[in-house]
């Protein structure tokens, strides 16, 4: 998860068992005392959940690539941190619920590479309050959609990237997303995975709705995808391959895809 603006108020609750050592040392987070042993911080958080999905992705290890996230706001609606749906050891996250949370953050040894800062164990559901999901300009839409692989324009390089690309069946639009910008009904990073396995080498019928968003969900997307129902899939021989026109082009268009950066 990456960390961003922090406003949430925390009361530090534990528990640097050796903090009175002069043996040790004092680290970013905790602990370590003459043996190398890391002893932890624990911060007790008070966070509200928003009812609807984003994505987002990781800068370290535990959590790569792109997925389905949950949105922490302040008291204004501001995102201040986004989670991993299984992120909150003991929290279920439903879809159309505001939650007020209690959770407890625990540091993680800095010594250790690709890491996060933090782990995360839910202390308590304070509130969970059912507000639906938005409706306001939901449009339906029924696609073709298929895994695409952009290769560099000269195609001497192995270097490429995939992205979903998505045409309406009658014709009137086409739609490119992130891997995993269709949020299904099984949206752990797990079954995402296993889900997008299966689009690959095929082509996917699907009925698929569209509802704007009043902030980001990935990258400057203002809107989400919903999977409403698999109609189809057809087998393909090999990838759909797409030669970018110019570096510039193919630089552009994996930033779009795969960090939701627009330019």
């Amino acid at each position: 998860m990456k960390l961003m603006k922090r406003t949430i108020m925390t009361i530090v609750t534990a528990s640097i068992m050796a903090a009175c050592s002069t043996d040790g040392t004092e680290v970013d987070g905790g602990y370590i005392d003459e043996d190398g042993h890391f002893f932890p911080k624990t911060e007790v958080w008070t966070l509200t959940i928003e009812p609807e999905y984003v994505i987002g992705g990781s800068d370290w290890g535990v959590y790569t690539g792109i997925w389905p996230q949950m949105e922490a706001v302040d008291n204004n609606g501001e995102t201040i941190e986004r989670f991993f749906l299984s992120e909150i050891q003991g929290f279920k996250f439903e879809e159309g619920y505001r939650y007020q949370l209690s959770v407890e953050a625990t540091t993680i040894d800095p010594r250790i590479m690709d890491c996060g800062k933090y782990t995360f164990k839910l202390r308590d559901v304070l509130s969970k309050t059912y507000v639906g999901i938005r409706t306001e300009g939901l449009r339906e839409v029924t696609m073709d959609v298929r895994v695409v692989m952009m290769t560099r324009p000269d195609q001497t390089s192995s270097e490429c990237f995939h992205y979903l690309s998505g045409q309406a069946t009658d014709g009137s639009e086409t739609f490119d997303m992130c891997l995993n910008e269709i949020y299904g009904a099984e949206a752990d990073s797990y079954n995402a995975y296993e889900w997008l396995m299966g689009l690959s080498g095929h082509v996917t019928r699907m009925r698929l709705t569209i509802t704007p968003s009043e902030r980001p969900v990935f990258g400057s997307h203002r809107y989400r995808i919903r999977l409403k129902e698999v109609i189809s899939r057809q087998e393909l021989e090999g990838d759909s391959v797409v030669i970018a026109p110019t570096d510039e082009a193919y630089r552009q268009k994996y930033e779009e895809m795969v960090y939701g950066i627009s330019h």
